[in-house]
């Protein structure tokens, strides 16, 4: 990665020193300098840890290094850590703050290379992502691939799935059968479930109904928010939902 710095280091160093160090340092070529020169200290017996590691991938993907940040978790994988899963959740959600959704999927493709499994936040994190993106036939496809699995269906993903629809007139209907059935199968619909409801009968022009749900809302003690109006088409998929 960078060039190695001159430190002086103690006699004894540790990873928290070296975490003290990266932290402190707000340059982030400087930081890197300072972790590699940690690394040359491994032949007097110092190693990085999880939290040195973590702390520089952190600043790589801030800084949208992405790739040096999976070369970081090549070195981890190649130094025997365990990789878990709050590190690839990490680099999904910065690949999606730059819109590279396609990204996002190949890095969870990867995983399982790592001998990390992903968990349902994982597939749940992903699926959000591709909605967000607007991926919607990626992201039907997905969450296909998610049921077929045996992933659960859980208020969270059924309210991702409910964003989708809510994303085209044409689908809202199917937004609200979904909205209604949830009860019926044991999911309680919560905040964020009305407020993506409310939010695309906002963005569509379906004001009347908006303001039904609001009510509705603030009758069940949900917390209540703004919404915009905007539109994107789609076209819905047929799967099952439930299982």
């Amino acid at each position: 990665m960078g060039t190695k710095s001159m430190i002086k280091w103690p006699k004894q160093i540790t990873a928290p020193l070296v975490e003290q160090l990266i932290r402190a340092e707000k340059d982030l070529e400087k930081a890197i300098c300072i972790f590699d020169a940690a690394t040359a200290e491994y032949t007097n017996g110092f190693r990085h840890d999880h939290t040195t590691f973590g702390l520089m991938i952190t600043r790589l993907l801030s800084a949208n290094k992405f790739m040096l940040a999976e070369d970081m978790i090549d070195r981890m994988k190649h130094e025997k850590f365990k990789i878990t899963e709050d590190i690839f959740l990490s680099i999904y959600r910065a690949y999606a703050r730059v819109h590279k959704p396609n990204d996002v999927i190949r890095v969870f493709r990867k995983t399982k290379d790592y001998e990390c499994e992903p968990s349902a936040k994982s597939y749940v994190t992903v699926f959000s992502i591709l909605v967000d993106e607007s991926q919607l036939k990626m992201a039907f496809k997905f969450y296909r691939y998610m049921r077929q699995i045996g992933i659960p269906a859980s208020v969270p993903s059924l309210n991702v799935f409910i964003k989708a629809l809510c994303k085209s007139n044409g689908t809202m209907d199917a937004a609200f059968r979904i909205f209604h059935e949830m009860p019926k199968r044991g999911y309680t619909p919560d905040s964020y479930t009305y407020g993506t409801l409310i939010n695309g009968l906002c963005r569509v022009g379906r004001i009347r109904e908006a303001k039904e749900l609001l009510i509705e809302m603030e009758a069940n003690d949900c917390f209540t928010y703004c919404c915009n109006l905007f539109v994107v088409d789609t076209r819905p998929l047929p799967i099952e939902l439930f299982g």
